[in-house]
């Protein structure tokens, strides 16, 4: 799978993710609205098992894609 095709599964916009580097960028932004969710209080756990597994199938895909 390329980029391309990640971010339309992940619907993400290509113009956000034209490389790895980006992913990391926005992996480290998702990482942040989760803490700030937890801290405030405002997800519920089912939620966060759900998000944070979005986002590791997410930065898999982006690690075993083809360039």
């Amino acid at each position: 799978m390329n980029l391309q095709q990640i971010a339309s599964k992940h619907k993400v916009s290509e113009n956000f993710l034209q490389s790895r580097e980006d992913a990391l960028n926005i992996s480290a932004v998702s990482i942040d609205d989760l803490i700030f969710e937890i801290k405030k209080g405002t997800i519920q756990p089912e939620d966060l098992i759900y998000k944070l597994t979005r986002l590791r199938n997410f930065m898999t895909d982006v690690r075993n894609s083809t360039v």
